[in-house]
């Protein structure tokens, strides 16, 4: 069979200029979800939802997750009227792809018994997180101290939280105190920010200026969105009392670091609750800065964007358990 030398020229180039576009896109589909993932990390969900969207609408199940998530929290207050009920459909996507937190999210029969199918055989593989699902799901204790004995961190922490919450499971006061420290122990020194936190904050580390500050810190550097602003706020002095000691951490001033990292957190995090009074705190650090000190800061503050993993608030994955 003759074909013109011409003829294949073209269709090959055809072919590598699909392909080029294709990748593009794909190129560009992966730049969208991780840009939209790290946004709704932080709590940016209306700047997230754009992102998302493109990866959800290619396919990616924990965009579709996340996506709903976003849908779900902004129709939280609004009349049932007002709602479109689109997280749903963004829940049934990830569902079907398996995600055993969008079918807790659907919570209709068949979704639960199939996330409870899901679960019950990834838990019976020794996975701490599907230990975590299964207790969501039945609400039984007994899951969830598999999921903290087998190591998980978030099942861990909201293990702690339970205990914290219902004294029943623990009636002594002393013992529930010392379970709960234990726990939070563990967590925190495998790198689990909130239990940091909250470790950080029960005696006798609160009472501990030395303990809390490096605690502190320890979080900063996963770039707790929380931990750097707190950490900008002791170098600013923003904790000091009248005779100039930082009473909640016991930091030395810092105004270029604190600067930064204040800064740094006010550029990313418009959503933020603290955002007003980061400004404010922001404007009062600035009153004692020449204007080299603040670009120094804004300098100090894209090094660290850049030696840092993506700002997070680190939020449970699905429970709303404070």
């Amino acid at each position: 069979m003759y074909t013109h030398s011409s003829a294949l020229t073209t269709l090959f180039s055809l072919l590598n200029t699909l392909s080029s576009l294709i990748a593009r896109l794909t190129n560009e589909q992966e730049a969208a979800r991780k840009k939209g993932l790290e946004l709704y990390n932080l709590g940016e969900y209306r700047d997230s939802e754009a992102y998302l969207t493109i990866a959800a609408t290619a396919g990616d199940r924990e965009s579709q997750y996340a996506l709903a998530e976003v849908i779900r929290r902004r129709e939280n207050n609004l009349k049932e009227e007002d709602k479109t009920h689109a997280d749903g459909e963004w829940y049934a996507l990830a569902a079907a792809q398996g995600d055993v937190y969008a079918l807790l999210r659907l919570a209709d029969d068949a979704s639960l018994r199939q996330a409870k199918l899901l679960a019950q055989g990834r838990a019976d593989s020794g996975d701490g997180e599907a230990m975590l699902q299964l207790y969501e799901i039945t609400k039984d204790i007994a899951w969830l101290k598999k999921s903290a004995e087998a190591g998980f961190l978030e099942g861990q922490y909201i293990l702690a939280i339970v205990y914290d919450k219902d004294h029943t499971l623990i009636p002594d006061a002393i013992e529930r105190s010392s379970t709960i420290d234990r726990w939070l122990k563990r967590a925190a020194e495998a790198g689990f920010s909130r239990a940091m936190h909250w470790h950080s904050n029960r005696p006798p580390i609160s009472h501990d200026l030395p303990a809390r500050r490096e605690w502190l810190i320890k979080r900063a550097q996963l770039n707790d969105v929380n931990a750097v602003l707190e950490y900008g706020y002791g170098l600013g002095g923003v904790y000091e009392d009248e005779n100039g000691i930082d009473t909640e951490y016991g930091f030395e001033k810092d105004l270029i670091k604190s600067y930064g990292l204040i800064w740094l957190v006010l550029d990313n995090s418009r959503e933020s609750p603290r955002y007003n009074t980061a400004l404010n705190n922001l404007s009062i650090i600035a009153q004692d800065m020449s204007k080299e000190d603040i670009e120094a800061g804004k300098v100090f503050a894209q090094e660290w964007k850049r030696t840092h993993p993506p700002l997070s608030e680190f939020r449970l994955t699905y429970s709303d358990l404070q």
